[in-house]
């Protein structure tokens, strides 16, 4: 066995009934549930099948348990990933499954992460899928027969393939949720992944060995020489997490991971050296004036200065095993024999100079045998009962629907909005013709009778049925914990940003014109740009509340007071008789008066029930559903918005038309008001007395000010939560392309320094990642965001109407789906060398442009 890597361990959770609440939240249908239980059972199954504790007592030992582990891995893989495509299983997202998945650190089980993630569940499953890959390529190795290498290098590949769909998905978490699982960190990732290429490369090698005639010595000793860099910056991973984390793994695990890692970068430069002296001593008659013997003589002197100190050393079989010992002795013994004839027949013959070894020519690796991540067959085979997901959210889908719901809570902001300036514009226009006060002397003679006017009774319910002060403090409650929310969301993005952008600098200051990619500051402009609207919005939002509150404040008293029995706030309403002749004498007018304010009441409160009405409407319709059922049916967007939004127009044309009546009766209430004025020349004291019994008016104002507050804010961290989740797709992407090309420049600086220098055939320049298909989602920068009401200045003019056909539809811009790696056409060992310069392969094999 070459070492041992333990497995994770997870313990079991309950997927099924956290799915079917989700489902029920999301969308309302228990139908859907029932259409994927079968599938949601199996899920469950698998995942309980999968006993890690007791596979991980004969993983290493019996090649039948790594099988049925990938068998029943890649099962569960395939149904979980189905889930978690329509489902999502993302943490902080309330449509999401709330299932907290554990998993521990595979060297150390007491150190774990338990997140409601579902991308945890993907890396950890995959993680322990690529285990289970190298246990079936080293069952292969030791058998040491080229059909059995053959085998181990497919499974190799497998592995690779597992290891990026690991990388995939960990750029999702938070490097915070996964910091104490060691087994993740890049050091081990870094670790395995160039094992697998080392083994893979060497297994390659050794079969293409049987075959030399075919390729020619120089090919394949190319594919020695890139194991050998392979199995160097493995070996640079362990002596990292040596350093790091010896006291926390453990000094056995890492003490077996080590010189094993060693042995073989060793072995593999030592006979890529030993083959390239043979290689050119073979060319000295065709090529008498390449120098071929001293590039012979340097490449056996470049191998015994790396193995002799080995042989040489006494306290060698501390570090190797026997068996490891006994193949470097051979080594050593062949390179002996070699040295020995090469130098006697340089002196007698060529007289050639030993070739420096910094000048040495390395063989570069063939393209077309680049080692390439190989997706199991297995894989691709669909999930039986795949198509009743049909129903669930694709993402175009989901953006449609989060657009129209953003989108209808913007016209029931226009609603609430246009209510509270018709109260604004109301009160000043009663102000302004004395409508108050007259209204306040027909009202006093109601109460010196010993009765509460129906206009105060009204307040009064009204107060009570919002549960007077302990149910108003509930919602300034709500409205504080919005927006302490929206301040936190604001952060978290602007954060994100900043990290993303620092992080880009930081690169690009360390690799310099290597660095490639379009800068961050040039791209995530339109994030910053629309969360600074954002902020604006909110810190508008923040100075109003506090005038917001005062108002409450001033109306505590009053609010209490509407708590207490009828008979108690008569005797707490002032009661003045002065005027009770002028109203018994114009009792007739007074009456139009008190009707008319009465009716135009009675229609604000019909306005009020339509807002309501349209809220239950909204909550009752599953845009989310409709969404869905648009887009599978291939209906244009703009219809499907237009479709969605029926069942809530009738409610705005009736508050359009409530509008206009209410604005009418309103004039007509000023006219009579003025009326009553030209009658009575009232004093300005006696104004300023007026509007006693109308405490109750400005107390509900105060309630209905802070009822919008709540609504803003609500509004606002849809908003927020839309933009973070455009600026985290946004990151991950940007993550994956920088982990993508730290990884390509490592690897190019590692092997260039084992490369010779001298003029190689060009190759063809890596593109930037930026250029290789990743699309960053467009922010909608167009869509109509709310504007927090200020309050009443001079009115002029007609009251609002609410017109949501004159708004602007917002241009949906739909982020695109980050591409999957696509499977390009494998080569076998019996690939065409005549083939070489028709096609170029990147590192994983995509193929590049010429």
């Amino acid at each position: 066995m070459l070492f041992n890597l333990p497995l994770k361990q997870t313990r079991q959770v309950d997927i099924i009934k956290p799915v079917e609440q989700a489902i029920l939240s999301c969308y309302g249908e228990a139908t859907l549930f029932s259409e994927i239980r079968d599938i949601l059972d199996k899920t469950q199954k698998l995942r309980q099948n999968l006993d890690y504790d007791k596979i991980n007592l004969s993983i290493a030992t019996d090649p039948l348990t790594s099988e049925n582990l990938e068998n029943n891995l890649i099962e569960y893989l395939k149904h979980f990933s189905l889930l978690f495509k329509h489902l999502r299983f993302e943490q902080g997202d309330q449509r999401s499954p709330q299932v907290m998945f554990y998993w521990s650190d595979s060297y150390d089980h007491k150190r774990s992460s338990q997140l409601n993630s579902g991308r945890l569940e993907l890396i950890s499953q995959y993680y322990n899928l690529a285990i289970s890959y190298y246990y079936q390529a080293n069952s292969k190795i030791i058998k040491d027969t080229d059909p059995d290498r053959k085998a181990a290098y497919t499974k190799l590949r497998n592995g690779l393939w597992a290891l990026e769909q690991l990388k995939q998905n960990i750029h999702g978490l938070s490097k915070d949720s996964i910091s104490q699982l060691y087994d993740l960190s890049t050091y081990n990732l870094e670790f395995i992944e160039h094992a697998f290429c080392g083994l893979a490369y060497k297994a390659l090698y050794q079969n293409m060995m049987s075959q030399v005639k075919t390729f020619g010595l120089n090919v394949v000793c190319g594919t020695i020489f890139e194991a050998a860099k392979e199995f160097t910056i493995s070996m640079k991973a362990v002596e990292g997490m040596n350093t790091q984390y010896q006291k926390q793994i453990g000094k056995n695990i890492l003490g077996q991971m080590l010189p094993t890692i060693q042995f073989y970068q060793i072995w593999t430069t030592v006979t890529g050296c030993l083959q390239m002296g043979i290689y050119h001593y073979g060319r000295i008659q065709e090529d008498s004036r390449g120098q071929n013997m001293g590039k012979a003589l340097g490449f056996l002197v470049k191998a015994q200065q790396l193995i002799s100190p080995i042989i040489d050393d006494k306290n060698a079989h501390k570090t190797f095993t026997p068996d490891q010992l006994d193949q470097l002795k051979q080594l050593n013994q062949q390179l002996s024999q070699l040295a020995t004839e090469y130098n006697y027949k340089n002196q007698q013959i060529y007289k050639e100079q030993q070739i420096a070894q910094d000048l040495l020519p390395y063989p570069s690796l063939m393209e077309q045998i680049r080692l390439k991540p190989l997706e199991p067959d297995s894989f691709k085979k669909q999930v039986q009962g795949a198509d009743k997901f049909s129903g669930f959210v694709s993402e175009e889908a989901l953006q449609l629907s989060r657009e129209i719901k953003m989108f209808v809570e913007q016209t029931r902001y226009s609603l609430e909005d246009s209510l509270r300036l018709l109260f604004d514009q109301k009160n000043q226009a009663y102000a302004e013709n004395y409508v108050t006060y007259f209204i306040d002397m027909a009202q006093q003679k109601q109460i010196v009778q010993g009765g509460l006017p129906q206009s105060i009774q009204e307040k009064i319910n009204y107060i009570r049925q919002r549960g007077c002060l302990n149910g108003v403090e509930k919602i300034i409650t709500q409205a504080k914990q919005n927006s302490v929310i929206c301040n936190q969301l604001i952060g978290q993005i602007e954060q994100s940003l900043i990290n993303e952008q620092q992080q880009d600098q930081d690169n690009r200051n360390k690799f310099g014109a290597k660095w490639t990619r379009s800068q961050s500051i040039q791209l995530n402009q339109q994030y910053f740009n629309s969360l600074k609207d954002l902020k604006t919005k909110y810190l508008q939002a923040q100075k109003i509340d506090f005038e917001v509150m005062n108002g409450f404040e001033k109306n505590r008293d009053t609010i209490l007071l509407a708590a207490q029995t009828d008979q108690i706030i008569i005797q707490q309403l002032p009661k003045n008789n002065i005027n009770q002749d002028f109203v018994n004498q114009n009792a007739q007018t007074f009456g139009q008066l008190t009707s008319l304010d009465q009716q135009a009441n009675g229609i604000i409160d019909q306005l009020k029930s339509i807002i309501q009405e349209y809220n239950l409407t909204m909550q009752q319709t599953n845009f989310t559903k409709l969404a869905v059922n648009g887009v599978n049916n291939g209906t244009p967007k703009e219809q499907i918005f237009n479709d969605s939004l029926q069942n809530v127009q009738g409610h705005i044309e009736q508050f359009n038309n409530n509008m206009n009546q209410v604005s009418e009766m309103i004039g007509n209430v000023c006219g009579i008001a003025r009326e009553l004025s030209n009658l009575k020349k009232q004093s300005a004291e006696q104004v300023q007395q007026s509007g006693s019994t109308n405490q109750f008016a400005s107390a509900q104002q105060a309630i209905d000010n802070i009822d919008h507050s709540v609504v803003f804010y609500e509004q606002l961290k849809m908003h927020l939560e839309d933009q973070d989740r455009k600026v985290k797709d946004y990151v991950i992407a940007r993550n994956i392309e920088s982990e993508q090309l730290i990884q390509q420049l490592n690897q190019q600086q590692s092997y260039s320094q084992q490369q010779a220098q001298k003029p190689q055939q060009p190759q063809q320049p890596q593109q930037p990642l930026q250029q290789s298909g990743y699309q960053y989602p467009a922010y909608p920068t167009n869509l109509q965001y709310p504007q927090y009401p200020q309050y009443p200045q001079q009115s002029q003019g007609n009251l609002p109407q609410v017109q949501p056909q004159q708004m602007p539809y917002p241009q949906q811009q739909y982020p695109q789906q980050y591409p999957q790696q696509q499977q390009q056409q494998q080569y076998t060992y019996g690939f065409n060398p005549q083939q070489q310069q028709q096609q170029t392969y990147g590192m994983w094999g995509q193929q590049q442009k010429k």
